[in-house]
């Protein structure tokens, strides 16, 4: 097992709390990448060596006869201020467990049915946020984005993000915000306008529960240890476990890790039992 250090973005809607935990200078990150294959963004490891490093020797860490590229990316992510609205195409799953304690927001899917020419209308004349479900939210609170949902994370609003690894976002609003440098962000309007799901967006709140969701191609659990509980890592899928709070140790045959809010350990499948001591919430991901 592999304990992964956090990856860093600054972010102009970024805040100060990423800082805080993982003791970093700067106070306006945005998101820590905490598991991550991606190219440019790849999680070190112990030695020297990454994760990127670990897949590319064997892909069998993933699960057995596994094929293709790394298929999960999960992040933490911070907002001082509201994202830019946003759209995925159909490469990209998104899940977010909302962790900060005092109430906040998010924008989540269309109010009532509407289509493309009115959309358009609205980004040329207006604050599309007005067409859109504004959703109270606090910390427990889950919700799967599904390709198509248009979204944003809302200001003061920390989250952990589970999603496929894929790094396409197309930005259809960013409220007219620039950079140190007075320039205003990209905007990808006519590729969002294809893969935007139009139609009313019901909110479904997941409930809070062992198993937070469970989707084609992750499943996220909420593991509270109070004392000492074993789990398997079997050949059909890793084991990812991030700890929100409390602490503890992880243990793997004579391997032992310890534990504090925020870390990360990486468990590659078929890497059989495994034990976590003392008393801790954490959120436990798997294919």
């Amino acid at each position: 097992m592999y304990q992964l250090s956090p990856l860093f973005t600054y972010n102009l809607w970024g805040g100060k709390k990423l800082s805080k935990i993982y003791q970093k200078k700067s106070t306006q990150y945005g998101e820590a990448w905490i598991l991550s294959c991606l190219k440019e963004m790849n999680s070190p490891i112990s030695k020297g060596k990454s994760l990127k490093d670990l897949f590319n020797q064997n892909k069998n860490i993933v699960k057995k006869g596994y094929k293709g590229d790394f298929p999960l990316l999960i992040k933490l992510i911070d907002a001082n201020d509201d994202l830019s609205i946003q759209v995925h195409p159909e490469v990209k799953t998104e899940f977010w467990h909302v962790l900060n304690k005092k109430p906040s927001h998010l924008y989540m899917g269309f109010k009532k049915n509407t289509n493309r020419s009115q959309i358009e209308k609205i980004l040329k004349n207006g604050d599309i946020t007005k067409s859109l479900n504004h959703v109270a939210v606090k910390e427990g609170d889950s919700f799967l984005i599904k390709p198509g949902t248009i979204h944003a994370i809302g200001k003061h609003t920390f989250l952990i993000e589970i999603q496929r690894s894929a790094d396409v976002t197309y930005r259809l609003y960013d409220f007219n915000r620039v950079d140190k440098y007075g320039k205003k962000r990209e905007l990808h309007i006519a590729q969002a306008l294809k893969v935007i799901n139009y139609q009313k967006l019901p909110i479904k709140r997941n409930k809070p529960s062992k198993v937070l969701v469970k989707c084609p191609f992750f499943t996220v659990y909420q593991e509270l240890i109070k004392k000492s509980q074993s789990f398997i890592a079997d050949d059909k899928s890793f084991h990812s476990l991030t700890v929100l709070s409390g602490k503890g140790n992880i243990e793997l045959g004579k391997q032992i890790i310890k534990l504090k809010p925020f870390d990360t350990v990486f468990v590659p499948a078929s890497e059989g039992k495994y034990t976590i001591k003392g008393q801790l919430k954490l959120i436990r991901v798997t294919l």
